[in-house]
């Protein structure tokens, strides 16, 4: 089930995984992460966590035919709400056989919001986890169980080829709660409750609403990006990290970083102004490497370019099918499972079809090959488009950015005084004097 859905890493260009060494490689473990994006928060988790997590999913999903056989096969663990008209007391298999699964020294995973939301905050979380953590520490005398918080982080969760991470926090030990815990259950319950809902918002995004989560993660880019000539693209844990740190210090200076978000909206303003964007600015201070980048891109996408046909020739249809369908929902987290799962199920539909339709005219070896080749096809087909949109970037910028020469000066300036007032802020000082 691992390798099944390593496929989870095709929807998104990059994953990135922080704090990795933090899971413990064995021992009971009770994983809570936040809750964000629907079935593709486990997917991911499953795909890029080094010990094999179980969790727990709402029983309504096993009535759904095309989820039902991979809910099994990942050993997902039913839990009857009351809200979904299930009656509470059936929890108690749940519950038993979580506990179960800890004395084997396995992971339980859950996500303890109890809901897939489109919140820039953790929400309330619920107490299942705190009760499976002390129910077999105490209960059942499980030595050693820790819970872990997770934080998911997406750049865009409802778009194909974004970014995600995953930021793993510090194990938490559960016999803290022990002893109150053996006095009064419900009260040791709900400590931990506060506990775990602490740690878990230090990973996962925390802020007041997503205009402001964004506005931070621009400041935080320009300010990783302002002094240095290289142009890679920031990663997700240091723009996050940063971001965080603007959050925490508005509460101190609130005065500055609302200067800071005022200088960036100016920014942003004059970019519109020229149809640039912040990227195409950054990568055009030496427009010496526009040339060598046009032609290395050039080079790959010709190699690349047959593979790429017959990937586009064979998912067309299924993806356009798709593409519709996952307009439907109004929430952003149902569109990225139905663009997920739906995509993986027609994909894996016509591999099957291609490849006995092959392997009957040409032989069962040759049908096994064009099985392994569609995907390989589609993923050069997905390459050469990301491609192909990269140069036609670069090209752009370079002409608006060739055309405007003075203006693009003067926005580099204003970019270079923004992001060392970013620093000076996160350092615990004012802005310098017209920085912003």
């Amino acid at each position: 089930m691992r390798g099944l859905f390593q496929l989870v890493r095709v929807f998104f260009r990059s994953i990135e995984v922080d704090g990795a060494d933090r899971l413990p490689e064995r021992g009971p473990v009770v994983l809570i992460a936040n809750h964000l994006n629907g079935l593709v928060d486990g997917l991911l988790l499953i795909a890029v966590l080094r010990r094999y997590p179980r969790f727990l999913g709402k029983s309504t999903l096993f009535s759904i035919p095309p989820l039902w056989p991979f809910l099994k096969l990942a050993g997902v663990v039913r839990v009857y709400r009351p809200a979904d008209g299930a009656p509470a007391e059936r929890n108690a298999v749940t519950f038993r056989t979580s506990r179960r699964l800890l004395a084997d020294g396995g992971v339980v995973a859950l996500f303890p919001e109890g809901i897939s939301h489109n919140e820039p905050a953790v929400q309330p979380l619920r107490t299942g986890a705190a009760r499976i953590a002390l129910g077999a520490a105490v209960d059942d005398g499980v030595r050693g169980v820790v819970a872990v918080p997770v934080g998911l982080v997406y750049d865009a969760k409802a778009r194909f080829r974004s970014r995600a991470l995953v930021r793993i926090g510090e194990p938490i030990a559960v016999d803290a709660w022990a002893a109150p815990y053996r006095d009064d259950p419900q009260a040791a319950v709900h400590a931990m409750t506060d506990a775990l809902a602490a740690e878990l918002r230090r990973v996962a995004p925390e802020y007041g609403s997503w205009a402001r989560a964004e506005d931070l993660a621009a400041v935080a880019e320009i300010a990783a990006t302002a002094d240095t000539e290289a142009t890679p693209e920031v990663d997700l844990a240091e723009r996050e990290r940063l971001a965080r740190a603007l959050a925490a210090r508005e509460a101190d200076a609130p005065a500055e970083v609302a200067a800071l978000r005022d200088a960036l909206g100016s920014y942003e303003r004059e970019l519109a102004v020229l149809g640039l964007t912040d990227r195409q600015v950054r990568e055009h201070r030496g427009t010496g490497r526009v040339g060598v980048l046009i032609a290395w891109s050039a080079a790959k996408t010709v190699v690349a370019l047959p593979f790429a046909a017959a990937g586009v020739v064979v998912h067309v249809v299924p993806y356009e099918l798709i593409r519709l369908a996952a307009k439907r929902p109004t929430n952003d987290s149902m569109r990225a499972t139905v663009k997920l799962l739906g995509n993986f199920a027609l994909f894996t539909i016509e591999y099957t079809a291609l490849a006995a339709v092959v392997g009957r005219r040409e032989g069962v070896a040759v049908g096994v090959a064009t099985f392994a080749a569609a995907p390989l096809c589609g993923y050069a087909a997905v390459r050469v488009a990301e491609r192909v949109a990269r140069t036609g970037g670069v090209v752009g910028g370079y002409r608006a950015v060739r055309g405007h020469r003075h203006v693009v000066a003067e926005l580099l300036e204003q970019r270079a005084a923004l992001g060392a007032a970013a620093r000076s802020v996160l350092r615990g000082g004012p802005p310098a004097p017209g920085a912003v």
